[in-house]
């Protein structure tokens, strides 16, 4: 529209059609991508996160969205979304494009869990209800039943049980309802929904947060396949590196896109910034040159000339900025103090579990002083019970744990973040903790862990979940332990703070027993891995990539025709009668209009026959058959 005004051009005109062309041309190559942004800013009082942005997100990208904590990652999805009001610059959204991302509320949680997650399909769902109208012409049934084909509507409650089973969902928890589960499985739940909706493009914010190492694995072999465009934020190198084909980066209030996954952005950074170095230094150099041109010949009567024109082209050379010091965190843990024997735990055929509920039974364990073991196993399983165990937070039912003399042993937990003084600063929790300890101690010991004297003196409540975390891993090594036990200690790190914990825990001199689903961070640091399953403790002799391809091998068992087929006949056994009603209802109208569509094959085959309309007779009697035995089986 401004070139048209600028121009005086009628609108619709031809000339206005060619206009409208070069620009598309000029600015997009022919082809809007599905998300565009333009020239975005955006600030939160007098801070500012994005400063005239621009950035096109591939239509085809498996899309990684990384920076450090507090950049605005989280802020880009909820302006895409439009949930935000931005201060400048156009937000472009391909027309029909379907945006899915993990709803945060969960609305009605009377609902059942499968219920929940087939209702993220709208369409489906209207199309049930027209289903169920029994004062639906035929003709309108016919359409509704076709474009109900057309979606894979029979097959809804088996995609959806897949996506449950993948997130680690039992077969038994289809049909209780959302309230019954913690709230970290809702979060499952919600995410199970935004994979099974209908989309062009999902937006998942840090979507492995809430997963085992295990469920983890799944999904990222869920988002390899799919064919929808994703973009995703993560602070997972492994998630990042396998999945993405794109990383954008946010740095310095703009938007930056790479291609290639994690490992390639990291190489493409590093080189851009040697070479702008080496510009800047090239640059120096020239200016040093032309200044000592003039400092020499500027007094001189027949170099004066010659030395202006030096000086102006001083004036007119840009002085190149150095690139911004790269944000880093320090991590590190005190060395273990006073020193102890080699084997530091040791449990003998220990049962353990909550009032009758036995968890873990028959346990025999040791943890050496130079160990670094990794539990494995899904949730559910017993890896934080046992992980209790260990840190003496849970007394055995039976069996004998033997501790080394003097032993201390450090005991982390995301839970334990309920648990901090929102109204504190770090400080003032640490020195609750820790009273022997100076003002100068306690500030040292938050450096360790990346805590700056500001952020040090700020309300807990106003710092990050990852500086939260940090806070926690800083009171949890605060007494120099011989064994620390982390559970899910890199949730909400950003990939900075993840790589300075493996480093923190590679450097340590004391045991690690870690329950994470960060593939980077135990690969990186564990060598003995045991695999917490069937309240059983088993060490696992081969390396942690052997475990990854046990477990998609097991996943690609579980997917092949003949195991989806029994999985689907037994949820049809076991489910309930009001569902078994329904699925017949609507295979008894799906048998109705096709006895309608082959009694009119029939009428025109009798008047005049062509192989054309045959082929079609054959294949709705072949269709029809198939419902009718369908049908049958139900029946009994």
């Amino acid at each position: 529209m401004l070139l048209r005004k600028a121009y005086g051009g009628e609108q619709n005109s031809q000339y206005d059609i060619w206009i409208v062309m070069w620009l598309d041309l000029c600015c997009f190559g022919g082809k809007k991508e599905m998300i565009d942004i333009e020239n975005l800013t955006y600030r939160i009082g007098s801070r500012i996160l994005f400063e005239d942005a621009t950035l096109h997100l591939p239509s085809d990208g498996k899309i990684g969205i990384v920076g450090p904590n507090g950049c605005g990652k989280t802020t880009l999805f909820r302006i895409i979304l439009g949930q935000e009001d931005i201060d400048a610059g156009e937000i472009f959204i391909k027309n029909k494009t379907k945006l899915v991302c993990v709803k945060q509320e969960i609305e009605n949680d009377e609902i059942s869990l499968l219920d929940f997650i087939i209702d993220a399909d709208k369409e489906l769902v209207q199309l049930r209800t027209i289903l169920e109208d029994k004062q639906i012409s035929d003709e309108n049934l016919a359409n509704a039943y076709d474009t109900y084909a057309a979606i894979d509507g029979y097959s809804a409650e088996a995609r959806a049980s897949s996506i449950l089973d993948g997130l680690g969902f039992k077969q038994s928890d289809l049909h209780k309802k959302l309230k019954e589960f913690s709230g970290g499985w809702q979060v499952r739940a919600s995410l199970a929904a935004a994979l099974f909706a209908p989309s062009d493009c999902l937006l998942l914010d840090e979507p492995s947060n809430h997963l085992d190492l295990e469920t983890a694995m799944w999904l990222e072999n869920f988002l390899e396949k799919t064919n929808k465009m994703v973009v995703m934020i993560s602070h997972e190198k492994h998630f990042l590196n396998s999945i993405c084909n794109y990383i954008v980066s946010i740095f310095n209030r703009e938007l930056h896109l790479f291609r290639g996954n994690y490992n390639t952005y990291i190489d493409t950074r590093k080189k851009q910034e040697l070479a702008l170095v080496r510009n800047i230094e090239a640059q120096q150099k020239k200016r040093e040159h032309i200044q000592s041109f003039v400092d020499r010949f500027r007094a001189k009567a027949t170099k004066a000339k010659q030395a202006q024109s030096r000086i102006k082209m001083l004036e007119k050379m840009e002085v190149p900025e150095m690139p911004n010091e790269e944000y880093k965190v320090t991590i590190s843990f005190p060395k273990p103090y006073p020193q102890v024997d080699r084997k530091l735990i040791i449990l003998e055929n220990v049962v353990a579990g909550y009032g009758d509920k036995v968890v873990l039974r028959d346990v025999e364990f040791c943890v050496n002083s130079d160990d670094r073991i990794a539990l494995l196993g899904a949730n559910g399983n017993g890896k934080s019970t046992f992980a209790k165990l260990l840190a003496n937070r849970l007394i055995p039912i039976s069996g004998n744990i033997c501790c080394a003399r003097n032993l201390k042993v450090s005991y982390f937990s995301q839970q334990q973040a309920d648990e901090l003084d929102m109204e504190s600063s770090p400080v003032e929790t640490l020195r609750k903790v820790a009273r022997d300890f100076s003002e100068t101690q306690t500030r040292s010991h938050l450096a360790r862990f990346g805590i700056t004297q500001s952020r040090s003196e700020t309300l807990i409540k106003n710092l990050s979940g990852g500086e939260k975390s940090r806070v926690l891993l800083a009171i949890n090594s605060l007494f120099s332990p011989h064994v620390m036990i982390l559970d899910e200690p890199t949730n909400h790190l950003d990939i900075e703070a993840r790589e300075a914990l493996v480093d923190a825990i590679n450097k340590y001199q004391g045991a690690v027993i870690l329950v994470t689903h960060d593939f980077f961070t135990l690969s990186k640091t564990c060598h003995r891995l045991f695999i917490i399953d069937g309240g059983k403790c088993t060490p696992f002799n081969g390396s942690l990539d052997s475990y990854r391809k046990m477990l998609l091998s097991k996943e690609i068992d579980k997917d092949s025709p003949t195991n989806q087929a029994n999985k689907t006949k037994a949820h049809n056994r076991t489910g309930n009668d009001s569902k078994l009603k329904k699925r017949l209802s609507l295979l008894e109208k799906d048998i109705k209009i096709l006895e309608i569509e082959k009694k009119a094959f029939e009428e025109k085959l009798s008047k005049f026959q062509d192989m054309e309309t045959y082929n079609l007779y054959s294949k709705c009697c072949d269709e029809l058959a198939k419902l009718e035995n369908q049908w049958l089986e139900l029946s009994s």
